[in-house]
């Protein structure tokens, strides 16, 4: 564990966020003598022919300058490392990763604290965690994998948009029936992205002292370049269960020009002993989205209502409405939001890779649910430029893995004739690593 850095200047920081070389070799030796049996030709499998190796880097710069001190800001480096073995006579597979935050800078004035950030532990303290060490065993397009593992599946998903992600201890069953791919599994305890301990589901919904697991169900169907449908479904007992589903698909409408269409649809509640508030309660969600893509131009609109009775909760992943912003989620009770963006990928301009986006959005009659008094009138405005080197066809392989994303939220809040503004800046530099085995089969 580190304790929080001191102060420095902005652009050493930044410096030290700047991507290294490659600590692996992209081209393996082959091995000097083959082994002859079959025990020896599955464990050179398992080993060394498909094994897979990833060191992924990266920084991150959080800065949200509130109207009111404390402003909440830090600059942390650090990522994973992980390991994954090959098929064991095309059966057994094994797989670990590392995860760590460390602090650049991580102030705790009164003026200025790196709490609130969600990049370090309370107090500016960085840490290392054993997010993920799994065993994975299939057959027949059928994959049970147990323990620590990431988790993605629509409502229960990473929460990637940190230091670090949030991975799930379960006991799960993947596979495709047809051409539906489903998750079927426990989920036990969630690691938060930003500490290294697992807590239990009820904990992790803000039950405390409440030990509770999660039964979780998904099934999804076909993409979004033509038709797809997707479910899921949780249910953690006497805390919380929530039922999401949505459909979209794409209407090419001549060569240059193609649309994409969704709509989503989800209900909430609590169930048996009721232990997440002490009484019942539930709510809904909606939501439509239309986006138009023209050349190097894409175009947005979308809208979603939030049910009356109660906020939403997302408290085992971020929120998937179509109006989830950099800063708010637009889903208190009774919450109406609209968006409307635009991106350009300047490849148009002969710059392939470098990609602007701007969103506007806007929620209201939001309420609070036990008094129903009126909340306040938000509203939102996006920018961001984002560096992608896998997108620049002629950049060098170093190059490749590089992404750089710059994200800046201006927000506002209306209420009683006066406004609260804050500013939010995020910077996040990725760059990973990879090896894999000589003969890695796909």
């Amino acid at each position: 564990m580190t304790s929080a850095g001191k102060p420095g200047g902005l652009a050493l920081a930044l410096l030290a966020m700047a991507p290294v070389q490659s600590a692996f070799a992209q081209e393996s030796a082959p091995p000097a003598e083959a082994p002859t049996s079959r025990l020896g030709v599955e464990l050179q499998r398992f080993l060394y022919d498909e094994a897979t190796a990833a060191l992924h880097l990266r920084s991150y710069l959080f800065d949200r300058q509130n109207q009111r001190p404390p402003s909440s800001a830090a600059i942390v480096t650090g990522g994973w490392v992980g390991l994954q073995t090959g098929w064991f006579y095309d059966t057994l597979q094994l797989g670990a990763v590392g995860y760590t935050t460390q602090p650049l800078w991580a102030p705790q004035g009164r003026i200025t604290t790196s709490d609130g950030t969600s990049l370090l532990k309370r107090g500016g303290y960085g840490f290392f965690t054993l997010g993920q060490a799994y065993a994975s065993a299939r057959w027949n397009r059928q994959t049970a994998t147990v323990f620590r593992q990431i988790v993605d599946e629509l409502e229960v998903n990473p929460r990637d948009n940190r230091e670090i992600p949030q991975t799930f201890e379960a006991y799960a069953l993947r596979g495709a029936l047809g051409p539906v791919n489903y998750f079927a599994g426990y989920v036990a305890a969630m690691k938060p992205r930003d500490d290294s301990a697992f807590i239990n589901m009820g904990q992790a919904a803000g039950a405390s002292h409440v030990n509770k697991g999660m039964g979780l169900f998904s099934v999804k169907y076909g993409n979004m370049n033509e038709v797809q449908v997707r479910a899921s479904t949780y249910y953690v007992p006497d805390i919380l269960w929530s039922s999401y589903a949505d459909v979209g698909g794409t209407i090419k409408v001549n060569g240059d020009l193609r649309v994409q269409l969704a709509g989503q649809f989800a209900v909430q509640g609590s169930n048996g002993m009721n232990l997440l508030t002490g009484q019942p309660f539930s709510t809904f969600w909606g939501g439509f989205r239309a986006d138009a893509f023209w050349g190097p131009m894409a175009f947005r609109v979308s809208y979603t209502q939030i049910g009356s009775a109660a906020a939403w909760r997302n408290p085992y992943g971020i929120f998937i409405g179509y109006n989830k912003m950099q800063s708010l989620d637009f889903n208190r009770a009774g919450e109406m939001a609209v968006t409307a963006g635009a991106s350009y990928d300047f490849k148009g301009a002969g710059l392939p890779g470098v990609i602007f986006l701007a969103t506007a959005t806007y929620g209201g009659n939001s309420v609070n649910p036990q008094t129903h008094t009126s909340l306040s009138n938000n509203w939102e405005y996006d920018l961001e430029l984002a560096i992608r080197g896998d997108a620049m066809p002629n950049a060098p392989g170093w190059l490749k893995p590089f992404n750089l994303r710059n994200r800046v939220a201006f927000v506002d809040q209306y209420l009683n004739d006066t406004v609260t503004s804050y500013t939010e800046y995020r910077v996040q530099l990725n760059y990973e690593l990879t090896w894999k085995g000589p003969r890695l089969r796909q």
